[in-house]
């Protein structure tokens, strides 16, 4: 059920109960919500929503429980699907946060969280290619934030093509100086050149020398 299908009265509770939340009130959120589902069990959006309260109350198995209903109430909704990749990423479970990930994708994949999920699913997972795919998409979809860049960085980082990972952090120092993803990926990149075996001379003095300054 869309909002647009939804019951007005229904519409109108559950509107209200995401001022709640969004005013910092989520236990009670929580507690009506609850109400709200047991008079209404197939409200996807309302699980959806119940899923991320519960987390932002760190009560992830909780939060699980509601995103996988949510998901059964309304299995072509994008975000049921998407909380369950942020939940499932917080209990340590990438191979399963990852296939939640792709089908948020799936179903809306012109959603910069939703492909930003992606990115941090695969890396967990050891997918690179699912991470390259996530960061390809969040830098073209929202390039004003560094995030899809930094994960292609660290994306060739972990492959091994440093002088790529190299130049694509020197651009986020430009573009986004102090912001502390690019500086700690600067220092594993440039850790990464100090030691590979078949660096050259300039590029090892180089790196240390942005290391020391």
């Amino acid at each position: 059920m869309n909002d647009d299908a939804m019951a007005p009265d229904t519409w109108a509770r559950l509107s209200t109960l995401r001022a709640l939340v969004a005013d910092g009130r989520a236990e009670l959120a929580v507690s009506r919500l609850r109400r709200l589902l047991h008079d209404e069990p197939n409200l996807g959006e309302g699980h959806a929503l119940l899923a991320s309260t519960l987390l932002s109350l760190h009560q992830p198995e909780e939060a699980l429980r509601a995103a996988d209903a949510a998901v059964q109430s309304a299995p072509d909704a994008a975000e049921g699907h998407h909380l369950r990749a942020r939940i499932l990423l917080q209990l340590g479970q990438a191979g399963p946060a990852l296939a939640a990930a792709e089908a948020a994708v799936a179903r809306e994949p012109l959603v910069p969280t939703y492909q930003r999920a992606l990115m941090r699913a695969g890396f967990a997972a050891n997918n690179l290619d699912a991470a390259q795919a996530g960061a390809v998409a969040c830098a073209r979809l929202a390039p004003e934030h560094p995030d899809g860049a930094l994960g292609e960085a660290e994306v060739a980082r972990r492959r091994g093509r440093l002088g790529r990972a190299d130049g694509l952090i020197t651009q986020l120092e430009a573009s986004h100086p102090g912001h502390s993803g690019v500086r700690r990926l600067r220092l594993a990149i440039d850790a990464d050149l100090v030691t590979a075996p078949k660096q050259g001379f300039f590029a090892r003095i180089a790196a240390r020398f942005r290391r020391s300054s």
